[in-house]
């Protein structure tokens, strides 16, 4: 989302209005030098006021932390760019949607019965903390994610219609619908995105099962013992 920082550039209404302090001091009037100051810095300062703030960067800056991870996972600088510029866009959405599903009652009702929010969130996070696979997730991203947000807003405007027709009511549960099989439908990607992190941790536990040695192939040590000589 883009934001906006106002910053005046002092020194330009400082220099108009010394250069019309200037301008003003030949008539030989200090008052008429004074008052043609104010209105050159006026001006320019009402001119600062009113140019366009620059937009602040979509994406706040790369912390050390996510640097590191990113070059663990084999990104090259482009593909960083990429990856956040996606991410930041996907984040929105799903604020955007969950905004809207607190306005929502027959929204809200749809996400808590597919645990929708949950879903997103950690779908969202298992990208983050895998973004060598942001391509298996390209469905949830660039189709999914955006169908949810765009159906649920057409769904929160046309519920707050005045007039409500038969033709309003079909058009509503059809939505409503299909909102509900696009939830079952994230759901079930999420489960196949991490599911290759599940394999592998159940390979890494196989592996490690195959390398403990077994019971019965354990040496334990044989107890000596040590009798006491008798004192003579």
């Amino acid at each position: 989302m883009h934001t906006h920082n106002t910053s005046i550039r002092w020194w330009r209404p400082a220099v108009w209005a010394a250069g019309g302090f200037a301008l003003g001091i030949l008539s030989g009037r200090l008052w008429l030098a004074i008052f043609v100051a104010l209105v050159f810095g006026g001006a320019r300062l009402i001119g600062e006021l009113a140019r366009p703030a620059a937009p602040e960067p979509d994406t706040p800056p790369l912390s050390a932390d996510m640097a590191s991870h990113y070059q663990a996972a084999g990104l090259s600088a482009s593909e960083v760019d990429l990856f956040r510029d996606t991410m930041d866009k996907a984040a929105d959405q799903i604020r955007d949607f969950e905004a809207i599903t607190g306005r929502v009652p027959k929204l809200a009702a749809i996400a808590a019965n597919q645990d929708l929010i949950a879903v997103l969130h950690a779908y969202f996070k298992a990208i983050v903390q895998t973004p060598s696979h942001m391509a298996a997730a390209g469905h949830f991203l660039y189709e999914q994610l955006p169908n949810l947000l765009r159906i649920a807003s057409k769904y929160e405007t046309i519920s707050h219609h005045e007039v409500q027709t038969a033709d309003t009511a079909n058009v509503l549960t059809t939505a409503a619908n299909t909102l509900s099989d696009l939830a079952g439908a994230i759901r079930s990607d999420y489960a196949n995105f991490v599911e290759a992190d599940l394999d592998a941790l159940e390979a890494d536990v196989a592996l490690a099962k195959k390398q403990l040695p077994h019971q019965d192939t354990i040496v334990r040590p044989v107890p000596i013992n040590v009798e006491k000589e008798k004192v003579q």
